[in-house]
């Protein structure tokens, strides 16, 4: 069940404001034009360029919801625009579809090389046209994972939901995990490098419960299938004809809280053995393929368990620290705060003379002896609405576990504008979407008769 976000209304359509393709061959451009105007028409503001310095000023700019990059294209420094997008990758924190050429090379080595780009999914060319209408759905239905995070219990720290994910969506179960893994990078629960083990994990073990539980498809099956020149997704969408196979789902559920995130993968298959599996997990290495769901998340978890029946499997990992996001380049030179539980870090009634950016920890705002939310680096910067208004900071905020911020002066912040003025863009952004789930959360919490309270909540 995608999880449905309502930011963007215009007239009476949701809207996604912006898709970048950075590609130089037309083909391309056109099939993915194409999709878009008879899929999804007036849904999408597309730019397509094959200039990476005006690909660059897009994706400062505009700040993009998706950017689509041609990863096999001759005439763009692909290197250049990785090491730029990673400069401020606080910035750039929107998925990413990679479309590539299947006879130049391999999925496998892409993923490795661009492995520190939010990539949701990769694209062969020949599958734009059967599958990125499909693509586009699944980020679209469930955008708030990399967007906004509106549906968090921000006293808790909790966020859960689930995907309902159908054997169809086999070639693209990436984008679904992708989402998700996103999502933990911008909290600070899990390190770029985890990202990518973390995603590819989940999307083994959906893509499992896809093939062997809800298909039915035993290895030998599969083997016999790949050894006579047929692929996997053949097989399924052959085992897919069967009704009562098509209607099978893999449930993958989520919840995150500040101690720990837990994955629960559930397909409507039989199940198998989990004893006998257990135990043939013994001789299994990082050579054989059989069981890699299984190892990768080894790698990613501190516990796995299996339910009874072999049809459901959990990942449970544990949060021992908050990991530091990368300081953007324009405030590399100032200032960084090391807080421990309970340092205040802004008083009620101090002058607002900083801004600060959040590398890690949670943080708690305190209204009149009442935690009214908290602040995690998710929120990016902490302090930002007083300091735009030069007001008084009406809220205090304390550190309730250790952590790192930077801290802005004022006239360091004008200077960082002056250079990096995408900056500006993004702050404003981001302070209207903080203000709105603030707002809403006091309103819930406190009661409409508050409201004009919580409109004044400046930190």
């Amino acid at each position: 069940m995608g999880l449905r976000s309502d930011i963007y209304v215009i007239g009476q359509k949701k809207r996604m404001n912006t898709i970048v393709t950075i590609c130089s061959d037309s083909i391309i451009n056109q099939g993915i034009e194409r999709v878009i105007q008879n899929e999804f028409p007036g849904d999408y503001n597309l730019h397509f360029t094959d200039n990476i310095t005006e690909a660059l000023d897009i994706l400062n700019f505009e700040l993009p919801e998706l950017t689509i990059l041609h990863l096999s294209d001759k005439n763009l420094d692909l290197t250049f625009l990785k090491e730029k997008i990673m400069e401020d990758s606080w910035l750039h924190s929107s998925g990413i579809i990679g479309v590539y050429d299947l006879g130049r090379h391999e999925e496998a080595r892409l993923l490795d090389q661009f492995r520190s780009l939010n990539l949701l999914t990769l694209l062969d060319y020949s599958r734009i046209r059967t599958h990125f209408a499909k693509v586009l759905s699944i980020v679209y239905a469930n955008r708030q994972l990399i967007y906004q995070n509106e549906l968090a219990d921000n006293v808790l720290g909790k966020f859960s939901g689930a995907f309902n994910i159908s054997n169809a969506d086999y070639p693209v179960v990436s984008v679904y995990t992708g989402l998700l893994s996103i999502n933990m990078v911008r909290a600070g629960r899990v390190s770029d490098e985890e990202r990518f083990k973390l995603q590819m994990a989940l999307s083994e073990l959906v893509l499992n419960g896809i093939e062997h539980g809800n298909c039915g498809i035993s290895r030998e099956d599969r083997d016999r299938h790949l050894e006579s020149g047929g692929n996997l997704l053949e097989l399924i969408n052959e085992r897919n004809q069967d009704k009562e196979i098509r209607k099978k789902r893999v449930l993958l559920e989520w919840i995150l809280s500040e101690q720990e995130s837990r994955f629960v993968i559930h397909d409507d298959g039989e199940g198998f053995d989990v004893s006998a599996y257990k135990a043939s997990l013994q001789n299994v290495n990082s050579e054989n393929l059989k069981g890699r769901g299984i190892l990768l998340s080894r790698v990613v978890s501190d516990r796995i368990l299996f339910n009874k029946t072999g049809n459901q499997v959990t990942l449970i990992m544990n949060h021992r620290h908050l990991h530091e996001r990368l300081t953007p380049a324009g405030f590399s030179t100032e200032e960084m705060l090391i807080v421990k539980p309970g340092d205040i870090v802004v008083r009620a009634g101090d002058p607002s003379d900083s801004i600060f950016y959040i590398s890690s920890g949670i943080y708690k705002v305190v209204n009149h002896g009442n935690i009214v939310g908290k602040i995690s680096p998710e929120d990016v910067f902490l302090g930002e609405m007083a300091f735009l208004l030069n007001r008084d900071r009406s809220a205090s905020v304390i550190a309730e576990t250790k952590g790192k911020l930077i801290r802005i002066p004022r006239k360091s912040f004008i200077k960082v504008l002056k250079l990096y003025p995408q900056y500006g863009l993004f702050i404003s952004r981001l302070l209207a979407t903080r203000l709105k789930r603030t707002n809403d959360f006091i309103v819930t919490s406190l009661g409409e008769k508050e409201d004009d309270e919580a409109k004044d909540l400046t930190i």
